[in-house]
C-alpha cells in the first residue's frame, strides 16, 4: 500500500507554530508534503482570536500539499479555555476523542485517509471503520515525566499518562520517537517486538530559516542593537523547563550586568517565555513574535540553557538550521550527536561566563564558518525532510 493522503490529528492549532511542540508537528507535516503526500492537519481546537470569526472551522492553505483545518466548535473551544485556565493537561480531550465525540468533518477525512498520524498520546484512535488503517503516534517526549516535574495539578495525572505511554506500543501501529529516551521507553514496553520506532527528532527544514536580504539589519535596528553588539538568543515558549532556564539567564544577566555591557553582549529572549517586550540591562526581550527566523538572522549565537525536561529541544535544531553557533548545557544537546568543543560551546548551568568568554574570543567570521561546518556534519539528523524520508521507509502504510 502506498499512502497518498495523510491526516495528522492534533489537539490544538499548529500554524503558525508558536512553541517547540507545534514546530515539531509543523515541520513533519511540511516534510511529508514536500515528499509528495497530500497532508491535512486537523486541529480540534483553535486559538482565541480564531473564534471571533464565528465560523464553524478555519481552513489554512499552508503550502502545496499541506492544509490545516481547525475545528472552531464551542464545545472543544470552551473546554480548552477552561482547562487552560485551571492548568489541566488534555485529559478531557483524550476522553472525547476516545468516545468518538469528534466533528463529522474529521470522520470524513479519516475515511479518505490512507495513514493517520496522532500528534501526541492525547490523540487516541477515533472509533470507526478507519481503525483498520495505520495509526502512527508522533511522540514529542515522555509526557508523564514532564507532568512529574510540573506543578501540583500536573502531578495528579502522572499515573494516568504513564499508563497511556506504557500501552502505546500495543495501541498504535508504530511510533515516531523524538529522542533516545522515549524510543528506549517504548521499545521496552513493545512486548511483541513488532515496532520499528524510527527516530524522528526535533529536526527542522533549513529552507524555513532562509530570510530576505537586509533582514538582519532591519531586526537589529528595531531591537536597538548596533553592529558592535553580539546578540545571543534564547528562544522558547512559556513551557516549564524554558521558564526554569530563563530564571537562570536573568539571574546571570543581573549578576554580570557590567561585564556583559562592557563586552557588548546582550541576551535576546525570544518568544512567549515573557508576556511582553522590554529592555533591561543586557536583556532584550521580545515577547511573542509572528516569526522567529528573522530574529535568528539578527542573532550571533543560540543559547540552550535547558537542564530539565524530556525529549529533544527544537530550539537547538533551529539554531543549527539558522547557522548559529550554539552555547548549550550538556543536557540541552540530548537526542543529538553533537560533541562539546567541535560542535558547540558547553557550559555548566548557571555559570555562563567561561562559555561567553570563549565565544567573544573569536570574531563573527570564525563562528559563521564554524556554524556552517556543524550543519554540514549533522544535516542527515537535523534536516527533517531527510529524517522523515528515512522514517517512512520502515513505517506501515507508506
Amino acid at each position: 500500500m502506498t499512502a497518498q493522503k495523510i491526516v495528522i490529528l492534533c489537539c490544538y492549532s499548529i500554524f503558525p507554530p508558536t512553541s517547540g511542540g507545534s514546530v515539531h508537528t509543523a515541520v513533519i507535516g511540511r516534510s511529508l508534503a514536500r515528499l509528495g503526500y497530500q497532508v491535512t492537519l486537523y486541529s480540534l481546537a483553535g486559538r482565541q482570536p480564531d473564534y471571533r470569526s464565528r465560523q464553524p472551522y478555519l481552513r489554512k492553505e499552508i503550502e502545496p500539499g499541506l492544509v490545516e483545518e481547525v475545528h472552531l466548535g464551542l464545545g472543544y473551544g470552551l473546554a480548552q479555555a477552561i482547562a487552560g485556565r485551571l492548568g489541566l493537561p488534555r485529559r478531557w480531550q483524550h476522553a472525547l476523542i476516545r468516545r468518538g465525540w469528534v466533528p463529522k468533518r474529521l470522520k470524513q477525512l479519516l475515511a479518505e485517509a490512507d495513514v493517520v498520524l496522532a500528534d501526541r498520546t492525547f490523540c487516541p484512535r477515533v472509533p470507526g471503520p478507519w481503525n483498520s488503517k495505520p495509526w502512527i503516534l508522533i511522540s514529542h517526549n515522555l509526557e508523564h515525566r514532564l507532568l512529574a516535574i510540573g506543578h501540583g495539578v500536573d502531578r495528579l495525572h502522572v499515573d494516568w499518562m504513564q499508563k497511556l505511554e506504557r500501552e502505546a506500543p500495543a495501541y498504535y501501529d508504530d511510533i515516531m520517537a523524538c529522542a533516545g529516551d522515549d524510543q528506549a521507553y517504548f521499545r521496552a514496553h513493545d512486548v511483541s517486538g513488532r515496532l520499528k520506532l524510527p527516530l524522528v527528532g526535533s529536526a527542522v527544514s533549513p529552507r524555513d530559516y532562509v530570510v530576505p536580504a537586509g533582514t538582519r539589519e532591519r531586526i537589529r535596528a528595531e531591537l536597538g542593537a548596533g553592529d558592535e553588539v553580539r546578540l545571543i538568543t534564547f528562544s522558547g515558549s512559556g513551557f516549564g523547563p524554558n521558564l526554569v532556564a530563563l530564571e537562570v539567564v536573568k539571574a546571570f544577566a543581573t549578576a554580570e550586568r557590567e561585564w556583559l555591557l562592557s563586552n557588548q553582549l546582550r541576551f535576546l529572549i525570544l518568544g512567549s517565555m515573557e508576556p511582553a517586550a522590554y529592555v533591561e540591562g543586557a536583556l532584550i526581550v521580545t515577547g511573542r513574535v509572528p516569526e522567529i527566523a528573522p530574529y535568528f538572522a539578527a542573532a550571533d549565537a543560540g543559547l540552550n540553557p535547558i537542564t530539565i525536561g524530556s525529549g529533544a529541544n527544537v530550539k537547538l535544531f533551529e539554531y543549527l538550521a539558522a547557522r548559529l553557533p550554539v552555547i548549550s548545557t550538556r543536557f540541552g544537546v540530548r537526542g543529538t550527536s553533537l560533541e562539546a568543543g567541535s560542535d558547540y560551546i558547553e557550559f555548566d548551568s548557571p555559570d555562563l561566563k567561561p562559555a561567553l568568554e570563549q565565544f567573544i574570543a573569536r570574531d563573527r567570521a570564525h563562528w559563521k564558518l564554524h556554524a556552517e561546518a556543524v550543519w554540514q556534519r549533522h544535516q542527515d539528523s537535523c534536516d527533517m525532510e531527510r529524517v522523515v524520508a528515512n522514517a517512512i521507509r520502515v513505517l506501515p502504510g507508506f
